[in-house]
């Protein structure tokens, strides 16, 4: 690099799961590793012995990795159905609790009919006295209606409170539904990260772990079976070689 230029940055893959220092590091230690198993270091027989050994411990390590999927998996399929199991049982209160309310505001509306009824008919029961004048029977007919009008008024304003405050409650339970089923979401959403990130440890542990495996295999087969390079000959002092004619004038 020309001294005082400055070294040029590329931008790469970006992700709250890649961290490029980390795995810039993972790059080298493992590049170190594997550069210590090289298959060049072995005879023929040591080459077929590493080729063997190291698929071996490849199926060991695959079927560790399988194994620690299908428990991630099945902790995440548990987690899922407890929680859509809660959210039913959310569901199935909720529509239990409007039930109760519906069936409470029909017995408070039917209560209010009777009470009503039963002043109308008390009203009702009353006769108007004989031997009165046209007009003031007629007055007493139109106070009774009027009697009853505010009767029947005061009874329905009261059914529309009830049915205000059945819509109210109703309201009030469904909120309270909506919000117990979002925090059923987050735990399921924590757990299952929780789930996820633990794999992701085992996983580095099992990579570590295998490495590890791998490179003391080597080193063992290497110890028995490293390739001998041929000797180079020492070059001995050789006799000076001189033209036919050198012989033929001698």
């Amino acid at each position: 690099m020309v001294p005082g230029a400055k070294e040029a940055v590329v931008i790469h893959y970006a992700s709250p799961y890649y961290d490029p220092v980390k795995a810039h590091e993972y790059y080298m230690r493992t590049r170190e590793l594997k550069g210590r198993r090289s298959a060049t270091q072995l005879n023929d027989e040591g080459k077929k012995v590493w080729s063997y050994t190291k698929n071996s411990i490849k199926d060991n390590k695959s079927s560790e990795v399988e194994e620690e999927k299908n428990k991630r998996d099945k902790k995440i399929s548990e987690f899922r159905a407890i929680a859509a199991q809660a959210k039913k049982q959310i569901t199935e209160n909720l529509k239990a609790l409007n039930e109760q309310l519906t069936k409470r505001n029909t017995e408070q509306k039917e209560s209010v009919d009777a009470g009503k009824n039963s002043e109308i008919e008390k009203l009702m029961a009353v006769k108007i006295p004989t031997g009165l004048s046209k007009e003031e029977r007629a007055q007493l007919v139109a106070e009774r209606k009027e009697k009853i009008a505010k009767i029947r008024s005061t009874a329905s304003g009261t059914k529309q409170s009830l049915n205000s405050g059945l819509k109210q409650d109703k309201s009030v339970a469904s909120l309270d539904a909506q919000s117990r089923r979002a925090q059923v979401s987050t735990e399921l959403k924590t757990v299952v990260e929780a789930a996820r990130q633990a794999y992701t440890t085992a996983m580095a542990n099992l990579d570590s772990s295998y490495e590890n495996i791998y490179q003391q295999e080597f080193d063992k087969i290497l110890s028995e079976y490293k390739k001998v390079s041929p000797k180079k000959k020492s070059s001995s002092t050789t006799s000076k070689s001189h033209p036919l004619s050198y012989y033929i004038r001698k």
